[in-house]
């Protein structure tokens, strides 16, 4: 017969280490305590082999894809620009390198599957969370849809992205995630604001210059120093916005999204047939 409280001339003394952790006894039993999922070992070690960690295991190829995709395009563009004579050398704006053809619609056409891949990117992150925690927790569940509305909403800022992940990141600590990953995040964000503050105060006092041409802006002219400054954060930002994104490599390796078809007809023009909900559709 089950017993929730233990007798004590039957059983033997609690051990110090397990009187805070939460215990189910039966008679003439030990304790076995519920340990939390950090101090258990893995359910699948001893039906299943761990295969070797890869880089693109699971859904990390979506990163890994926009993070080399958007490097590539940057690259690529600023090489075009500067053999044409469109922009400076020495630290060109990111914006000034895709304002002028050729390197204009490169630089618009990879943004598009870049800003393509950003959107799968967070949407899997989403699933992602959902698929582990569930409704378990209800404000993990709210801010992961926070989460998701600021990702599609990447017209606003990366920025947006990485504050409301890095708070999720937090929310999931220790049921889901580890601390490290989280902290990563959080001095990423951080490191985020800081240059693009630099980027906003260092562009203003540029403005206040006038040089002959802002493309080919020369170390003698005016203003010249916050114009590299400010081209400089600006690049800064961006290697900061791929090292967050290079952060959902590891939790995207263990993760896989298939889409199955359910077809309930034998044919096109008969009607449909839902057995899940008993609800025949017309043809």
């Amino acid at each position: 017969m089950l017993s929730s409280v233990p007798n004590s001339e039957s059983q033997p003394p609690v051990p110090r280490k397990l009187r805070q952790s939460p215990v189910i006894c039966c008679q003439g039993m030990s304790y076995l305590p519920l340990r939390r999922h950090s101090e258990l070992q893995p359910a699948f070690s001893r039906k299943f082999r761990r295969r070797p960690a890869m880089l693109c295991q699971g859904m990390s190829y979506l990163p890994l894809c926009w993070a080399l995709l958007s490097t590539a395009t940057f690259v690529t563009t600023y090489i075009i620009a500067v053999y044409n004579g469109d922009v400076s050398p020495k630290f060109p704006y990111i914006s000034e390198i895709g304002t002028k053809p050729p390197e204009s619609c490169i630089f618009s056409q990879f943004l598009n599957i870049c800003a393509a891949l950003c959107l799968c990117t967070v949407y899997v992150r989403y699933k992602l969370v959902e698929a582990i925690s569930g409704h378990e927790y209800q404000y993990l569940h709210r801010l992961n849809q926070m989460g998701l509305g600021t990702g599609v909403l990447t017209a606003l800022g990366l920025s947006l992205v990485a504050n409301f992940q890095t708070g999720l990141s937090y929310k999931m600590h220790p049921e889901y995630s580890g601390i490290y990953v989280a902290r990563v995040r959080l001095a990423l964000t951080i490191a985020s604001f800081i240059v693009i503050a630099t980027t906003a105060a260092s562009a203003v006092l540029a403005r206040q210059f006038h040089p002959k041409n802002r493309r080919h802006w020369k170390p003698e002219e005016p203003g010249y120093v916050p114009h590299i400054i400010s081209a400089v954060s600006e690049w800064i930002t961006f290697i900061v916005f791929l090292m967050y994104f290079l952060t959902f490599v590891r939790d995207f390796m263990k993760l896989r999204i298939e889409v199955k078809p359910r077809l309930f007809v034998r044919h096109l023009d008969e009607p449909a047939l839902f057995p899940d909900e008993n609800i025949r559709l017309p043809a």
